[in-house]
């Protein structure tokens, strides 16, 4: 896999359902058709792992040391609420109402592709916080991606 693109605008129904967008479900490969893990996101948001990805994920937690307290409850925090969905014959998944909650999401959502995973982001929170990062975007680049050999 190349890794997902895209940003998608779309709405939570009143039973918390969400229509998967035609251009995101084509991403995927014939495998991670229809299943999914979401999950607690890292920042405010929710993480949406086909489940071959979760899979991955789920390999590396297994070389987590469960003798140390850090690796414990890292791995206890990080699969908290994880919940495996299923789309339905109309290519809608259903949310679960807790990881809404915990996330802050309403009806209107953004749906950002992040490498190997979907985020599921409350509309409002993500253009603030889009609108926060951009500003410093240009020194984040360079710290990331940047060659550090070149920097001043």
């Amino acid at each position: 896999m190349t890794g997902f693109i895209g940003e998608y605008h779309c709405k939570v129904d009143a039973k918390g359902r969400l229509l998967l967008p035609a251009e995101m479900r084509k991403q995927l490969s014939a495998d991670d058709q229809g299943t999914f893990v979401i999950s607690r996101g890292v920042d405010d948001c929710l993480s949406l792992y086909p489940m071959s990805e979760w899979e991955v994920v789920m390999s590396k937690l297994r070389t987590l040391n469960r003798f140390k307290a850090k690796d414990r409850k890292f791995a206890r925090m990080f699969q908290k609420g994880a919940t495996k969905v299923v789309a339905d014959s109309n290519e809608r998944i259903l949310l679960p109402k807790g990881l809404l909650g915990w996330a802050g999401v309403q009806k209107e959502i953004v749906l950002v592709a992040n490498v190997d995973l979907w985020e599921i982001w409350d509309k409002t929170k993500y253009e603030d916080l889009m609108g926060e990062d951009w500003e410093d975007f240009d020194q984040l680049a360079a710290e990331v991606m940047g060659n550090s050999d070149l920097d001043d």
